[in-house]
C-alpha cells in the first residue's frame, strides 16, 4: 500500500476507534444482497464501501477515470466488476452528509447505523464544508425529483450567471485566468444561495473540491469549458 493510500484512507478512524462519516445515504444493490456508500476522503476525493452481510470492501476512486481502486485486499470473486460498476452509477452524484457508520448489513438489504451525534470535535474536518450553508444551498437548489445532485443543473445555471454578470464580462476582458473566473462565478452563487457573507480562499477551494469528489470528475466541467469559450470569443 501506497503512503498517499494510507494518508487517503485515515479518514475511517479517529483516535478514539470511532469512525468519520460524510458520506452519501446507503443505496441497495441489485447484483448483490448487500449496500454501498462513497464517502469523502479527508486527503481529498472520495472513497467507496461495499457490504453484504458477511463481506465489505473498500475501494479509493481515481480522480481521473472515476474507476474503483481496491484498498487492502478485496476478493474479487465476492465483488465482481458488475457489483463495483453498480455501486458507482448507484452513488454517483448522490450528495455528501453528515452520517453515522454502517455497522452491520443484513439479508433483506437494510443496515444499522450508528449516531452521528457520537462524533466529537476531533472528528470534524478543518473546514467542514458539508455542515456550511454554503453547501446546503448548493444541494438544496440542484438536486433533482431523485435525491440526486445534478451537475446539469448546476452547471447551466453558472453559465447563466456567467453570461449575466458584469464582473465575469469586465474579468474576461482583461484576461484573467480561466480559474480564477470560475472561482468567482462558485463563489457569486455559493454565497448568494446561503444569504451568507464572503467566503475565504482556503473554504472555497475545499467547497470545490467536495463536489469534484461526489462525482469524480470535475464538477464545474461544462462551467469550465463556457469559460473558455468566451475567453476564446473575446481575443478575436
Amino acid at each position: 500500500m501506497s503512503p498517499a493510500q494510507r494518508k487517503a484512507m485515515r479518514v475511517l478512524h479517529n483516535k478514539k476507534g470511532r469512525t468519520k462519516m460524510i458520506r452519501t445515504e446507503a443505496v441497495k444493490l441489485n447484483s448483490v444482497t448487500g449496500m454501498a456508500y462513497k464517502h469523502k476522503l479527508s486527503a481529498g476525493g472520495a472513497g467507496l464501501a461495499i457490504m453484504t452481510p458477511d463481506n465489505k470492501a473498500i475501494y479509493t476512486i481515481n480522480k481521473r477515470d472515476g474507476k474503483a481502486v481496491p484498498y487492502g485486499e478485496v476478493d474479487g470473486s465476492i465483488f465482481t466488476s458488475v457489483i463495483v460498476d453498480e455501486a458507482l452509477e448507484l452513488t454517483r452524484g448522490l450528495p455528501y452528509k453528515r452520517l453515522g457508520k454502517v455497522t452491520k448489513v443484513y439479508d433483506d438489504s437494510h443496515c444499522d447505523e450508528t449516531s452521528a451525534e457520537l462524533e466529537t470535535e476531533d472528528d470534524k474536518p478543518s473546514i467542514d464544508v458539508v455542515a456550511s450553508k454554503e453547501y446546503e444551498g448548493f444541494i438544496m437548489e440542484y438536486t433533482d425529483k431523485n435525491g440526486k445532485f445534478s451537475y446539469q443543473l448546476m452547471n447551466r445555471d453558472l453559465m447563466k450567471f456567467a453570461d449575466s454578470s458584469g464582473v465575469v464580462r469586465k474579468m474576461i476582458a482583461e484576461a484573467d485566468d480561466g480559474k480564477a473566473i470560475l472561482r468567482y462565478i462558485v463563489r457569486s452563487k455559493a454565497v448568494s444561495l446561503s444569504r451568507g457573507k464572503e467566503m475565504s480562499d482556503k473554504f472555497l477551494t475545499a467547497f470545490i473540491e467536495t463536489f469534484d469528489s461526489m462525482n469524480t470528475r470535475s464538477a464545474f466541467k461544462k462551467l469550465n469549458a463556457h469559460v473558455r469559450a468566451k475567453k476564446g470569443k473575446a481575443k478575436r
